[in-house]
């Protein structure tokens, strides 16, 4: 009888255990990669004020950035599913990659360009943070 209660309490903390080493915290956000964003690229240094729209965001970041990479998936999800604004991507490897017309010096930063000139800018994972939900 000791031995049976020994291994049914056994058991259950085995059991225990095993459903406590289960992470529990799946992300919400879509597995989306820069990669996604076809088209979305400005390559030109110029161009970074000189879209076709009138009204829109340039997501600046860098490759090894590590703010980036702990943002990306936050940021990528929200410009993914965003349906009624237009967003530009600007990978940064060096300072010859910014336009010093947009005052970016760093990465991450977002900024909203409306007829040509900066009208929102947005440095650090803080700042970006605070604006993804105005971006739909």
């Amino acid at each position: 009888m000791k031995r049976l209660f020994k291994l049914s309490v056994i058991m259950l903390l085995a059991i225990l255990i095993t459903a406590c080493d289960k992470t529990t915290t799946e992300s919400s956000y879509l597995d989306v990669d820069y990669s996604d964003f076809v088209g979305q690229f400005i390559e030109e240094v110029e161009e970074q004020l000189d879209m076709p729209s009138d009204d829109y965001y340039v997501y600046y970041y860098g490759p090894g950035c590590s703010a980036c990479i702990e943002i990306k998936p936050e940021v990528l999800d929200r410009f993914y599913r965003a349906k009624n604004t237009t967003i530009y991507f600007v990978t940064v490897y060096n300072e010859l990659d910014l336009n010093p017309d947009t005052g970016v010096t760093a990465t991450p930063t977002v900024i909203r360009v409306v007829n040509g000139q900066v009208a929102e800018f947005y440095e650090g994972v803080s700042e970006i943070r605070s604006i993804l939900n105005q971006i739909t």
